[in-house]
């Protein structure tokens, strides 16, 4: 193996542990955040919780898209006021991808189906044809619009960026762009489709859409 092989390889080895380790920080921050709620709430009767809350505390989801597969956990079902997510992507060329956000939300009104929300995060990626890898530190922006039917409806829109001075290695800049309409089946089972573009620009190479296509998956209470 070349010495630049080895480099590579070891560059590649450092994004995946950073993209772990930020995943699992992000999964502490969110759960010392729950803890954290005011003991009024704690100390509720059982009997007066609506039922929706009842939901897991915890999903995993997966997507199958044109050009590749999608996998992620997350620490809640419902995004509630907020929740982390630690996910990878794998596409036909072999290049790879990793992500750890915490996203927070909130509504413009109690009754309102509109929800914002607000996010930090990183990325790893592993482009297989370049040969180039790269991190980035990204921030994320998301907005969700329910509608109340038989099944629950919701429109979702989740972007996630970082520019040139927070992506690093041979990265120059990071763009997740995911939108999708969910339905509840149950509340432990939420079905999907939606339009996933993910593109990284690299210094001195072409830049890769590591996917851009349609995508179908489920997301299930654990």
């Amino acid at each position: 193996m070349s010495v630049r092989s080895h480099a590579r390889t070891r560059t590649v080895a450092v994004a995946r542990v950073l993209a772990s380790t930020a995943g699992l920080v992000l999964l502490a921050a969110a759960t010392s955040a729950q803890q954290r709620e005011p003991r009024a709430e704690q100390d509720r009767p059982a009997q007066d919780e609506p039922l929706q809350n009842d939901a897991p505390g915890h999903a995993f989801e997966l997507a199958l898209g044109g050009d590749g597969l999608a996998a992620a956990y997350r620490s809640a079902f419902h995004r509630g006021g907020g929740y982390s997510v630690l996910g990878f992507f794998v596409n036909e060329d072999d290049d790879l991808a990793l992500h750890a956000r915490f996203l927070r939300f909130g509504e413009p009104g109690a009754e309102a189906p509109l929800a914002l929300g607000i996010g930090v995060g990183v990325f790893a990626a592993a482009v297989d044809e370049q040969n180039a890898e790269l991190v980035a530190i990204t921030l994320s922006g998301a907005v969700e619009y329910e509608f109340e039917l038989a099944y629950p409806v919701r429109l979702v829109l989740e972007a996630s960026y970082a520019p040139d001075m927070a992506t690093f290695l041979d990265g120059q800049r990071v763009l997740d762009v995911v939108g999708r309409v969910e339905t509840d089946l149950s509340s432990w089972a939420t079905a999907f489709a939606g339009y996933r573009h993910l593109e990284a620009d690299l210094e001195n190479a072409a830049d890769p859409e590591l996917d851009s296509a349609l995508q179908i998956g489920v997301r299930l209470g654990v």
